[in-house]
């Protein structure tokens, strides 16, 4: 089959790269998810991490026990009843609560330790997400990490298609 010399010449302007998370995960900025947070009265962090955690799950082969992942789900909504339900019963609340926060915190150091390695993987270095901001920053600073690095990767890309062409 001949060609038309007239036509446009065609190329793959897609970069090959090996960056799961920038393919992966969508840059959200860090502060939608701090005002979600409050304004959904702390039920988008949960959106974040069940979310998140299947994403993580779906491209890393160390994946994230989803037990852990519906015990998040479960106990914030058990904090919601008990809540509403029985508000009376303190003890019972405490306790449901602090099995929230357990579950809650379980998972997202596990999403934490799957990016910190998917990050390190994709550098060559020895990438670190701060296990005390993580602790108390939750999902809006796993977020802002996450932006942060696909930022990055969106500039190192850029400079090699300028260097190149």
């Amino acid at each position: 089959m001949e060609s038309n010399p007239y036509e446009a010449p065609s190329s793959d302007l897609a970069v090959a790269t090996n960056d799961q998370i920038s393919s992966n995960f969508d840059r959200f900025s860090a502060w939608w998810v701090f005002l979600l947070t409050i304004f959904t009265f702390g039920i988008y962090p949960v959106y974040w991490v069940y979310t998140r955690a299947q994403t993580v799950n779906r491209i890393q082969d160390n994946q994230i026990a989803p037990a852990w992942i519906y015990l998040t789900v479960i106990f914030f909504a058990l904090t919601i009843v008990v809540e509403f339900i029985a508000p009376e019963k303190v003890e019972l609340a405490i306790i449901v609560n602090i099995a929230y926060f357990v579950a809650l915190l379980t998972t997202l150091f596990k999403i934490k330790n799957r990016l910190q390695k998917m990050m390190s993987e994709t550098t060559g270095s020895n990438y670190t997400l701060g296990p005390v901001l993580t602790f108390f920053f939750h999902s809006i600073y796993l977020q802002y990490k996450i932006n942060e690095f696909i930022d990055n990767s969106k500039l190192a890309s850029d400079s090699e298609t300028a260097t190149a062409g």
